[in-house]
């Protein structure tokens, strides 16, 4: 049975955008990545995708060989929820986004998909569920991987307004993979990005309505700084974060109870508090990976990550 199945190697997913440290760290480690997910596709009011891959990471993918799951996204237009909305709830238009992926992937030859919709409106619930459904039933007969990726759920709330929309189980009933957004705990106000606990709360609910076997745990690698006063945090890479508190002559603290590492200093009198990522709090999240039998992980995103990440992962991998 799945629940006794122990999946080895890892299988090692990671998100990317297109952006000198992306490319960096893709040039540097992508020989040992498994999947390589990167946001390139946005959706249009038309229906349709608006492409916005490079010609450099293409090269760099194809001489690599390295699978791809285009993610398709909706950041394409400042108005996320109604497009979104328009998208799944007009049968028309629906058929011709499916119709625009399927196209897309028969020319590029992707491995596959990843659909990565935020802001869903909750009561567009079932017309995201019948999206991935007839998705599945049109890309599954001609062999292409539908993956999908979920907002961090505890419980199942369908009024819930960032994540009502994400049916877990019949999401996962027509996906392949479906990417578990363990992060973000804290976004409009300070606090760890992804305790640990938090982290196992969400991937038991999970477990609990998801075949073990479809379930990739979203890993973070970043960091953020919350500037008192400000509503939203600026993301920072490990080494932003790490090079920030040198120069400001602070220490940073590893919060044992988050697993995460913190720091707090001061501009002009205005406070900052960091929270951040690392080669350490990065293995807490693995250990409950193994812990919990889960075969693989999706890791945002490529760049921003401590490189000792790679030396840590190389052998669970192998091994």
């Amino acid at each position: 049975m799945d629940s006794f199945r122990f999946y080895q190697p890892l299988e090692n997913n990671w998100y990317y955008v297109t952006d000198p440290l992306g490319f960096q760290s893709l040039q540097q480690y992508g020989r040992l990545i498994d999947y390589l997910i990167p946001f390139w596709y946005g959706v249009t009011w038309q229906g349709e995708l608006n492409e916005q891959s490079d010609p450099r990471s293409l090269g760099l993918i194809r001489e690599l060989n390295l699978p791809v799951l285009a993610i398709v996204h909706n950041y394409s237009s400042p108005a996320y929820s109604t497009l979104v909305h328009a998208l799944l709830t007009d049968n028309n238009l629906r058929q011709t986004l499916i119709n625009s992926i399927l196209n897309m992937l028969r020319r590029t030859g992707y491995a596959g998909v990843n659909i990565d919709f935020e802001f869903v409106p909750p009561e567009d619930r079932p017309y995201l569920t019948r999206f991935m459904t007839e998705l599945y039933q049109v890309l599954k007969p001609e062999g292409f991987l539908i993956t999908i990726s979920v907002p961090a759920e505890l419980e199942d709330n369908p009024r819930h307004p960032f994540s009502g929309a994400f049916s877990y189980p019949e999401l996962g009933a027509v996906s392949d993979q479906v990417y578990l957004l363990a992060y973000d705990e804290h976004f409009a106000m300070p606090g760890p990005i992804a305790s640990i606990g938090f982290v196992q709360q969400v991937l038991n609910y999970a477990l609990s309505v998801i075949p073990r076997f479809k379930i990739r745990l979203g890993i973070p690698v970043y960091g953020y700084d919350w500037m008192e006063g400000v509503n939203f945090p600026e993301t920072l890479s490990y080494r932003q974060a790490v090079e920030r508190a040198r120069e400001y002559g602070v220490t940073p603290r590893y919060d044992e109870a988050a697993q995460e590492w913190t720091y707090t200093y001061q501009v002009n009198g205005i406070t900052h508090i960091v929270w951040f990522e690392d080669v350490r709090s990065f293995a807490a999240k693995m250990a409950v990976v193994r812990r919990e039998n889960v075969p693989g992980i999706g890791v945002w995103r490529l760049g921003l990550e401590d490189s000792r990440i790679w030396a840590f992962l190389g052998p669970l991998q192998i091994n």
